[in-house]
């Protein structure tokens, strides 16, 4: 069975491929955004009332699993690499010098 790879969000309207270092900036963008969208007045006052999970005040449990969550995407984005046709990770690190 044959798969193929859908990259019609890897194509920019005129056709053109998006190269990999300004896809991760518009990645990154998104996430600031997010991030500052949930750490922002609205949300936190929802979180902001005398009760407890597990022992710890509910808005700083909030705040926390935010930040984890905007450093653990964070690097998710950051540690994707692009990938290189016909060459693979395995091949260059076999090589003597």
């Amino acid at each position: 069975m044959t798969t193929s790879k859908d990259n019609s969000s890897d194509v920019r309207g005129d056709g053109s491929q998006i190269p990999e270092p300004e896809r991760r900036v518009e990645r990154l963008l998104g996430l600031l955004i997010v991030g500052l969208m949930l750490l922002n007045f609205p949300l936190l006052s929802i979180f902001s009332v005398n009760a407890f999970f597990c022992g710890i005040p509910v808005l700083y449990f909030y705040l926390f699993c935010v930040w984890f969550l905007i450093i653990g995407v964070t690097v998710f984005v950051l540690r994707i690499r692009p990938s290189v046709p016909g060459r693979s990770d395995e091949s260059r690190d076999s090589r003597e010098p």
